[in-house]
């Protein structure tokens, strides 16, 4: 269920037109679950343009990445270090899920009888998904993917 949820994520956000698939090595839900997670909560994921899954601490400090395409590493440290349009995606789609969440939302009685989905939730950060638990989900991480708003996702 966790690998459906993260690919029906990732075909609704146009993820997968955006990775050529003449260099496509590996999949984000192949990706996911090994990469290390700012252990305070206040880290999230993120898919950039360039094709490469960065976990972010909330300081926008890469913690952990993995490369989706088989394009050689760079002398300027990529894919470790994103570069600066790379960067700028990451903190302005951070500062949209911060938005988004902050504007209040009620939620109703019947919401208790619904199937809780991670990915209908959006979020800025990994601690805002793990808080979720007090609704009844069980997300463990933010996931924002280019230029969109972040998802708490389950792996």
């Amino acid at each position: 269920m966790k690998t459906s949820t993260v690919i029906s994520f990732l075909a609704a956000t146009g993820l997968a037109a955006a990775v050529p698939s003449s260099h496509q090595a590996r999949s984000v839900s192949d990706v996911l679950p090994g990469l290390k997670r700012d252990v305070t909560g206040a880290g999230f994921t993120h898919v950039g343009s360039d094709n490469v899954v960065r976990t972010f601490d909330g300081n926008f400090n890469v913690v952990d990445f993995a490369q989706l395409d088989s394009r050689v590493p760079s002398a300027d440290g990529w894919p470790r270090s994103p570069s600066a349009a790379v960067l700028d995606e990451a903190k302005q789609a951070k500062a949209r899920s911060a938005a988004q969440t902050s504007k209040p939302r009620s939620r109703g009685p019947l919401e208790g009888r619904q199937e809780h989905s991670c990915v209908s939730e959006f979020c800025p950060d990994d601690q805002y998904c793990k808080a979720l638990s007090i609704y009844g989900y069980n997300c463990t991480s933010c996931m924002i993917v280019s230029d969109n708003i972040g998802n708490c996702q389950q792996f």
